[in-house]
């Protein structure tokens, strides 16, 4: 009897730490989806910041990520969604027009299962291989009088052969593109020298683990994660920080 009571006791020990163990993962988990979601709003409060300046009183056009508008998406999709017009909004704080938030169409099929398509394992902008070749003009000219355009999404993979990169007058300013779109170290130089691109939002390399506490200043966490890469600042960054420009 004593022997079927200690195994008994100690299954329910056993049980009892697994899902408390499982708990305390699951929420350790949440807490640093919850900081990378505010992390992502804090990137682009930076740039939308660094964008009020030179482009005050212009009509921007937000690009977005298209599965925010689909059901059954995990959360943190909705959640970096409205993380990402959050951030623009405040650090725009009403002196840019918002001509919208607009989401490029998806390849047939690409909704339903992704996977099926070929995308770049180095790539951090799955979408850039997903969206519908052409898809970025057509969403272009349903807003003709835009001044600037934001990526929240990198840049699609036909951008070479686009009317919005080769021949359009509008500005584009990206969070963490795939800098390979638009071809090496060169391409990039000559796109800020032409203006066609304005302001650049990248991963600091050696930045803090996902996990750290927050810090209270937005502007000292932007630069503990982040890099601002403008056309002022083009060759300073490129020349300290190479693995990334």
């Amino acid at each position: 009897m004593k022997t079927r009571l200690s195994w008994g006791l100690a299954l329910a020990c056993a049980a009892l730490a697994f899902w408390l163990g499982w708990k305390w993962y699951n929420s350790g988990l949440r807490g640093i989806q919850n900081q990378a979601v505010i992390r992502r709003e804090i990137a682009l409060r930076v740039l939308a910041e660094h964008l009020a300046e030179s482009f005050a009183g212009k009509t921007v056009l937000v690009v977005s990520n298209p599965f925010s508008q689909l059901d059954g998406q995990p959360d943190y999709v909705y959640d970096f969604e409205k993380a990402g017009v959050r951030g623009l909004k405040r650090g725009w704080n009403d002196k840019v027009r918002l001509a919208g938030v607009a989401f490029p169409e998806l390849q047939e099929g690409a909704a339903e299962t992704p996977e099926k398509f070929p995308i770049d394992p180095e790539s951090k902008t799955p979408l850039s291989f997903l969206t519908k070749p052409g898809a970025w003009d057509t969403l272009v000219r349903q807003y003709p009088k835009v001044d600037l355009l934001v990526s929240l999404i990198g840049l699609p993979i036909d951008l070479k052969n686009l009317e919005v990169w080769r021949e359009s007058k509008l500005h584009l300013a990206l969070l963490l593109p795939d800098l390979r779109m638009m071809g090496g170290r060169e391409a990039i130089r000559a796109a800020f020298q032409s203006g066609k691109l304005t302001a650049l939002v990248l991963n600091r390399p050696g930045a803090p683990p996902e996990s750290t506490p927050l810090d209270p200043d937005y502007q000292k966490e932007f630069n503990r994660y982040f890099l601002l890469v403008t056309a002022q600042n083009f060759e300073k960054m490129a020349a300290e920080w190479p693995q990334v420009i």
